[in-house]
């Protein structure tokens, strides 16, 4: 018992470690981004950034899987699950994105929608195959294997409710601006029991690249849409903006919006949680609330000391970002 309770020390630990070091090296990699941007074309910016993100996650991510012997199979849950459940996880996604939406519009009412500007700005440059390849499939890809892979399975050494809660913080603050965090954090919880409810990463893998590529996706469809209504100079005149309605509403009626899709939010929730259950039982998986919340190692911290200061380098750089908006 003793030995199983240092090695989930360890294991927890390690992926503490490995979360601060990806962090912390986000200083030195802004300022190689920087130089990039600088040498590149401006229409290329945000391109760059993300690749160079998603490149240096994805070298840290494979580094420590080699050093710290992990079997994607056994250890990150790459593995098959019932095909049949992947249109219920597809529906409980859709079910799910109303609070999604209701958390990033709260964000602005703060802050600005960082991600779409960004999103918009790379339609707006490159071809349609490179954006969703770039915005869609990398990230899920990358993003799924750190944090479904390496911290979910880490932390839910501890417990099941530790590593999807942990998980989840990790990939909310990881985006390093306010209005990304809010539903970030919620959709990692819901990528994080799709994980549990299939038994495989490669469930939410799908999903993401779903989430982030059909979002880019629309954006490249929109100018089309408005121009094929005949209404492009008169509706999307500001092709910067990522939503008219996000850019031409005050305060009083954003929030108007946000007491009104509240109720939608609230059910798609508890939609989502039936069909997860679902999923769950077609896949023989247990799924409830006493079996994630059992104590594996109750003698275990579920936090500490590198993973708080990864969390602390994610809030600084967040508060800065917010600062010089």
């Amino acid at each position: 018992m003793e030995n199983g309770t240092k090695d989930t020390d360890k294991a927890l630990r390690g992926a503490g470690i490995f979360f601060m070091v990806m962090m912390l090296l986000e200083i030195p990699l802004s300022l190689v981004v920087s130089m990039l941007q600088m040498a590149l074309p401006s229409r290329y910016q945000v391109l760059i950034s993300v690749l160079c993100t998603q490149g240096y996650l994805l070298l840290g991510g494979i580094l420590y899987i080699r050093m710290a012997g992990l079997e994607p199979g056994r250890d990150l849950r790459f593995c098959s699950y019932r095909l049949s459940t992947f249109f219920l996880s597809l529906v409980a996604l859709v079910t799910a994105m109303p609070m999604a939406q209701w958390l990033n519009l709260f964000s602005q009412l703060f802050t600005e929608n960082q991600a779409g500007e960004a999103i918009t700005q790379v339609t707006q440059n490159v071809p349609v195959w490179l954006g969703i390849a770039v915005i869609g499939c990398l990230p899920g890809l990358v993003e799924e294997t750190l944090f479904r892979g390496i911290m979910l399975q880490a932390f839910r050494r501890r417990s099941i409710w530790t590593g999807i809660l942990i998980s989840a913080v990790s990939f909310g603050l990881m985006h390093m601006n306010f209005n990304q965090i809010f539903y970030a954090v919620y959709l990692g919880i819901v990528f994080a029991l799709m994980v549990e409810a299939t038994g495989s990463i490669v469930s939410t893998m799908l999903l993401h690249m779903l989430f982030n590529g059909g979002n880019t996706a629309v954006l490249y469809l929109l100018p089309k849409y408005y121009e094929w209504m005949g209404q492009y100079s008169e509706v999307y005149t500001n092709v910067e903006s990522v939503s008219l309605m996000e850019n031409t509403l005050d305060t009083s009626q954003m929030l108007l919006i946000i007491l009104g899709m509240a109720p939608f939010a609230l059910g798609g929730i508890v939609l989502t949680v039936l069909l997860l259950k679902v999923i769950a039982k077609r896949n023989g998986r247990e799924f409830t609330w006493s079996a994630f919340c059992q104590r594996k190692e109750p003698d275990v911290r579920p936090v500490n000391g590198p993973l708080l200061l990864g969390w602390g380098v994610c809030i600084a750089f967040s508060i800065l970002n917010l600062l010089y908006e």
